[in-house]
């Protein structure tokens, strides 16, 4: 069922987080969401247990804030429990997910109110995202802007994410959505049920251990919620600040080897066999041969890269990947990805190409344009409360 938004202009926004062990940045997230110019928010904290001075930390923030609500888990019971728990404590009309070491831009919760309120029947706005690195003394680097193209506020069909789901920019995105309280809580019922409770018999080990560790969590959200609206809003006026650093790398999906090319793309199509498929059946093909094209492509470059040396390949080492990888398509899947493999594998190398030029030339996204009170940054590259 679709949830409506109450008539009121200054709905509750809650900012849901949770953590193990967050001393060393929760106080960018606790900064970030009580001074936004947006100030009808509640900042929603599960702590699982941690063994750290985060707790500290927090207590003092609420003394001085009154928005502030702080459950701290007995013991630890992962995060798939903790994002549960978060949901169910959150009294807002809206709400949304922020990782402990992230942060919003100043106006974040202020133009997704708006926009919501403007778009009533949509199923969430999704933010543009800002990746920064931490280096040494609180300074941040520069990493990438991810779909900034999409401002000012545009909205698209919920089919047009779901048919482009496997590609990153819109996964990863999506996990950011400003959504209604109620969707969120359902959407994450469902995932507890279906995937960390009750996986499927059939669900391979590896992949059970992903659901456990929440993994799948931002394949399932937002998808979930897509299933009862028509469409949602992408609004690059939202800015998440999204930092990198070796903390928060749980899973490594690089290309900096044949194998984890052949094994990303055997776990992303588990993924999106066991989530996607049962949820949008009708784009699950569409995904299949587009990661398909992508392996292979992906496999020629690297191949050609290492003067076209099979053994560069690792076949023996990786066989378990690549069967298990293709003994999902049919016949006919094969042609389709080999029709598709040479103008993706030629895009990917134009692409290259074309952002070597650019960057030579000056003509790329200058990052000074990020380090800017609005995002809670200064000139120093260091995060910064005015």
């Amino acid at each position: 069922m679709n949830y409506t938004i109450k008539a009121n202009k200054d709905p509750i926004v809650s900012i849901c987080t949770t953590f193990f062990n967050a001393e060393k940045f929760i106080n960018r997230l606790l900064e970030s969401c009580l001074n936004q110019t947006y100030k009808n928010v509640e900042l929603v904290i599960v702590d699982d247990a941690s063994t750290d001075g985060s707790e500290e930390i927090i207590r003092k923030y609420m003394m001085r804030d009154s928005r502030i609500t702080y459950f701290r888990n007995s013991e630890r019971i992962g995060v798939s429990e903790s994002f549960l728990k978060m949901s169910m404590l959150a009294k807002g009309d809206f709400a949304m997910v922020l990782g402990a070491d992230d942060w919003l831009s100043k106006d974040y919760i202020k133009n997704g109110v708006r926009t919501f309120l403007a778009h009533p029947d949509a199923a969430g706005i999704v933010p543009k995202s800002t990746n920064l690195r931490g280096v040494s003394d609180g300074k941040f680097k520069f990493i990438s802007v991810i779909l900034d193209k999409f401002f000012p506020p545009k909205t698209y069909l919920s089919e047009w994410f779901i048919k482009r789901i496997y590609k990153p920019t819109c996964l990863y995105v999506s996990g950011y959505a400003l959504v209604r309280k109620n969707d969120l809580i359902s959407a994450m019922d469902y995932y507890i049920k279906n995937y960390y409770h009750s996986p499927l018999t059939s669900v391979p080990e590896e992949l059970r251990g992903f659901f456990k560790r929440a993994l799948g969590i931002d394949s399932v959200l937002f998808t979930e919620i897509l299933t009862r609206y028509k469409n949602f809003v992408f609004d690059s006026s939202l800015n998440y600040i999204k930092t990198e650093h070796s903390g928060n790398q749980t899973f490594d999906f690089g290309w900096g080897s044949a194998t984890e090319i052949f094994k990303n793309a055997y776990y992303y199509l588990l993924i999106y066999k066991y989530i996607h498929k049962s949820l949008w059946s009708k784009f699950y093909r569409g995904a299949k041969i587009y990661l398909g094209a992508q392996m292979l492509s992906s496999a020629c470059i690297y191949f050609f890269k290492h003067g076209m040396r099979l053994s560069a390949l690792n076949f023996k080492e990786n066989k378990k990947f690549i069967y298990g990888f293709w003994k999902e398509f049919s016949f006919f899947d094969i042609i389709l990805v080999a029709i598709y493999v040479f103008p993706m594998a030629m895009g990917r190398i134009i692409n290259f190409i074309t952002a070597k030029f650019m960057k030579w030339r000056g003509w790329t996204a200058r990052p000074d344009s990020v380090f800017i009170k609005e995002n809670f940054l200064d000139s120093e590259r260091c995060f910064k409360i005015d």
